[in-house]
């Protein structure tokens, strides 16, 4: 008896052994498969199914011509950008969030006082509610440096284009409970100004419900593969399967994260504290920003309308739109 009892007690081991092997296996290869299935459309041309090209790329010609010198704070460039997005605003049939759609604020630089103006438009729910999300862009840019405008076509003429795309399409498209703000913020590019400024106005005012914000900023030059990066992520309950279901959507390329290197340099970039998404992380507001890594014409005189990819802005848009109008549930509140 002890001599059988042995090889069997064997036996029954290398059977459960190469069971569960092969359980692992059929698991990968679900895995494996299940992923092939969800990117597959990753890497294609992107595609879009509503948003208007053709504003799009008007929205940036205005935004970067030369007459607007590049639109740094405090300077006429900046007012005539000003003008130009309170015409848009009411074309778009928007109502201010205060007295007007221009909101000033305060703030400090290179040890001056000096003075900012967002510009907010509202687009109110039917039925009578609370909830609020909120989208910002900044306009502001770098301005003019002797002869040289720095267009700012990429930074950030295209997600001031993009939200206001994504308002147009709000208006007969959004959601009927939800109350959506349009923030197109002035000076981001000395400190993020605008956006600190428009977070301490929403947490004073306690019967405001935020839900969630979106940032975008740079999102028309796609690195290869065509893919638009989103931070935040853990802010969304179910980013996983809603990746891919936005890119069944449109065939955008969706993913969380970007080299930290500027330019191929061992320069470092903080995304979380990179651009007007931060005031809201610090306010513990549920936050996505969507952009794309820096490149060559990042902060330069080159960066121009005909450097950008409007079929690429076009999906972003869409995508964005698609994000910022989730389920209460798929939100992570803090």
């Amino acid at each position: 008896m002890e001599f059988l009892i042995k090889p069997l007690a064997n036996a029954h081991t290398v059977i459960n052994k190469g069971i569960r092997f092969a359980l692992k296996l059929l698991s990968l290869m679900m895995i494996l498969s299940l992923s092939a299935c969800a990117s597959k459309n990753c890497g294609n041309q992107p595609i879009s199914l509503w948003a208007d090209k053709s504003q799009l790329l008007e929205d940036i010609r205005i935004l970067t011509s030369p007459e607007f010198e590049g639109r740094k704070t405090n300077t006429l460039g900046a007012e005539q950008s000003r003008q130009y997005l309170i015409k848009r605003f009411q074309e778009l049939e928007l109502t201010p969030w205060q007295d007007s759609f221009l909101v000033p604020f305060q703030y400090r630089s290179n040890f001056a006082d000096k003075e900012g103006i967002n510009v907010i438009g509202t687009i109110r729910a039917k039925n009578d509610s609370q909830r609020w999300r909120v989208i910002t862009a900044h306009y502001d840019h770098l301005g003019k440096k002797g002869n040289k405008v720095f267009a700012g076509a990429d930074d950030n003429a295209s997600g001031v284009a993009a939200m206001l795309a994504i308002a147009e399409h709000w208006q007969s498209n959004g959601d009927d409970k939800v109350n959506l703000m349009v923030v197109a913020t002035d000076a981001e590019e000395s400190g993020l100004y605008g956006s600190y400024a428009v977070v301490e106005q929403l947490t004073a005012q306690p019967s405001m419900q935020i839900e969630m914000s979106i940032n975008l900023d740079m999102v028309g030059h796609p690195s290869r593969p065509k893919s638009i990066y989103i931070e935040g992520e853990r802010n969304l309950t179910e980013f996983n399967q809603l990746k891919y279901q936005l890119q069944d959507y449109n065939q955008l390329c969706v993913r969380e994260s970007r080299s930290r290197m500027q330019n191929g340099s061992m320069v470092k970039i903080d995304w979380l504290r990179a651009s007007d998404h931060y005031p809201f992380h610090k306010a513990g507001i549920p936050w996505l920003y969507l952009g794309v890594p820096t490149h060559k014409y990042y902060h330069t005189v080159e960066d121009t309308i005909e450097t950008l990819d409007i079929g690429f802005l076009a999906a972003v848009t869409e995508t964005a739109f698609e994000l910022i109008s989730v389920d209460k549930q798929q939100i992570a509140f803090q």
